[in-house]
């Protein structure tokens, strides 16, 4: 500590002085002695900490002395006094305070008791040892003096997450640790060289960035999962069904985070309606141990539950695939594809391939004739599948935990059905004999949209369905005559057929996939290619031809083609039991076909996740 004397002068009482040996903690190796008059106001003092003073007038010479005033003398000695108390045995030099949550020269320590983000330090107060944050259980930035903060001395108040540090008065330190993810408050800063802090702290920082991480305890939390075919075998085996509580939280919202390690890498969403919480965790492996926690949030604060594991069951053998051969890695667009049969071995199973090409998802409907058409929900909670039998059949559905299925005995349906709002559904209506449009919902209830006879007669054969909720409208496709926007109250819009130079001729005469866009429409035309060969083609809605792909391959039956948020293409040749995703410049990226070779798929749908709407509808 540095060397404390007064004197006196006769002619004032101001004259009183206190000189200050600093130069042993200056650390300076030179010994010149210097002195300088420091006579600082008291309403100064009242303003500022000493410490935030002394580096305006201070001289860089070692055992120098500094005179101050009477007035400040009797705050220096309190300071003096102060830090000689402290553990961290810091210079009364206010540069040498410590950083927030350190206990050198100034009280203060860590910021307040809240998990997460660096928060407002209690400040150094009186400068005595008393002050906030010696408990250490705080998160903090760098403070003010020791911790940021008002000079009050009290305790610093919750922080938010991911907030900057308190600024630090005399000299702050170094950036103090944020709030570990456990929920204990940051580590203090360490101390900052003797008279060479700035004029105000650094920001603390936090393990996860801006907002910060959730604060880790699972004394909050209890969670249990299991495998949904734990409850019926016949469901899948990759499918885990977590269910939890949290008694103490207010919740606001939540979401389990799983993976194959504890980087996890998914998100399910949680729905704070369902009883107990109950989330399936979808698009696992088999054959894989995988690793989940909850976090949820309070509207304060996030929290996290400890690690879980769950091991998934043995790959399905209702169905496989042929190869998945990924040609180029570098532009494919990773996510899911939701595929069936309608022909061959499996044409009664939907099933759904990862990234890598595993079957992550698969359930026997029972059903006969082949399945076209296989969709998840605008809200995720269901799998719908229609037939691809030309006479139709009764539409199932099934929950995406292949738990409680439903057949629809009083419909008659085929080709295709599309998600619309919720759990809403819109399907072809195949007991009339030119396929109206219709909509369903999980009890049952259906309602006609749209009447197909008043625009192609008694006659005709609905063969493609879709929904985009950005134009409320559904685009319809008669197999070798047109491809028509119809609105949701049952008008139609607009027809390509009538659009386009040529009408349906121009396009080979057949169609059957499409995919309505923002200022498009991409069709798949089965004989618009060379030679009779299948083709994608884009137009705009007033017919002009915008882009074509076509690489020889021809599927004279179904054939469906969506474009990727990323602008590939995921091409489906439906009868040449291939399914290609490709880039904009046409090169194959990733190539999958069939389990065997009398296999034929239905229509395919790309999705980035398996929870909430498929980008094909939102766009």
């Amino acid at each position: 500590m540095g060397r404390v004397r007064g004197y006196g002068s006769p002619s004032t009482a101001a004259g009183l002085e206190v000189l200050i040996n600093v130069g042993a903690e200056l650390g300076l190796s030179a010994r010149t002695p210097g002195t300088l008059n420091f006579a600082p106001s008291v309403e100064t003092i009242g303003k500022k900490r000493f410490g935030s003073l002394l580096p305006k007038h201070r001289l860089t010479l070692s055992g120098m002395t500094i005179r101050l005033s009477r007035a400040v003398r009797a705050m220096l000695v309190s300071f003096v006094s102060s830090a000689a108390a402290c553990s961290g045995g810091g210079s009364n030099d206010g540069e040498k305070s410590a950083a927030a949550g350190s206990t050198a020269v100034s009280p203060g320590g860590a910021g307040g008791a809240a998990p997460s983000g660096a928060g407002q330090g209690g400040s150094a107060g009186t400068m005595t040892p008393g002050g906030a944050g010696t408990s250490m259980t705080g998160t903090g930035g760098a403070g003010q003096s020791g911790a940021g903060g008002s000079l009050s001395g009290t305790a610093g108040t919750r922080p938010s997450g991911g907030t900057t540090g308190g600024g630090g008065g005399a000299g702050a330190g170094a950036v103090g640790a944020g709030g570990a993810a456990s929920g204990t408050g940051g580590t203090g800063g360490q101390a900052a060289a003797a008279g060479m802090g700035p004029a105000s702290g650094a920001a603390g920082t936090h393990a996860a960035g801006a907002g910060g991480a959730p604060a880790v305890d699972d004394s909050l939390f209890k969670v249990s999962a299991m495998l949904a075919s734990e409850v019926d075998n016949k469901a899948p085996t990759t499918v885990g069904i977590v269910t939890w509580s949290a008694a103490t939280l207010m919740l606001k919202s939540a979401h389990l985070e799983f993976g194959l390690d504890t980087s996890y890498g998914m998100i399910a969403p949680v729905d704070l309606s369902e009883p107990d919480y109950r989330t399936l965790l979808l698009g696992m492996k088999p054959n894989k141990t995988y690793h989940f926690r909850v976090v949820a949030s309070d509207g304060s604060a996030d929290h996290a539950s400890g690690d879980y594991t769950l091991q998934t069951g043995a790959a399905t053998t209702a169905v496989k695939i042929g190869k998945f051969d990924v040609k180029q890695d570098t532009g494919r667009e990773r996510g899911f594809i939701v595929l069936s049969y309608w022909a061959g071995s499996g044409s009664s199973v939907p099933f759904i391939l990862d990234a890598d090409g595993d079957i992550v998802w698969a359930y026997d409907t029972g059903m006969s004739g082949g399945i076209a058409r296989a969709r998840i929900s605008y809200s995720g909670h269901d799998l719908w599948a229609v037939t691809a039998d030309n006479a139709g059949q009764s539409i199932r559905r099934v929950g995406m935990d292949g738990l409680n299925p439903q057949t629809y005995s009083s419909t008659k349906s085929s080709h295709d059905i599309a998600a619309v709002s919720g759990d809403t559904m819109a399907y072809l209506d195949y007991s009339v004999s030119c396929n109206d449009i219709n909509e369903i919902d999980p009890s049952g209830t259906t309602k006609k949209i749209f009447t197909a006879s008043a625009l192609f007669g008694s006659q005709c054969h609905g063969n493609a369905l879709r929904y985009s909720q950005a134009e409320d409208n559904y685009t319809f496709g008669v197999v070798d005559k047109d491809v028509i926007r119809v609105s949701r109250a049952g008008e139609k819009l607009w027809s390509l057929a009538s659009t386009v130079s040529g009408g349906n001729a121009s396009w080979g005469g057949v169609n059957h996939g499409h995919h309505l866009l923002a200022d498009s429409i991409l069709i798949f035309a089965n004989k618009g290619g060379a030679n009779g060969s299948s083709a994608m083609i884009e137009y705009d809605f007033s017919g002009k031809k915008l882009a074509s792909y076509e690489d020889g391959t021809t599927s004279a039956n179904l054939g469906d083609v969506q474009r990727l948020p990323g602008g590939n293409l995921l091409v489906d040749f439906s009868n040449a039991d291939v399914v290609r995703e490709v880039s904009k410049d046409g090169k194959v990226l990733v190539e999958i076909t069939g389990g065997s070779s009398q296999n034929r798929f239905g229509y395919a749908t790309w999705r980035p996740t398996l929870y909430g709407a498929s980008p094909d509808i939102t766009d």
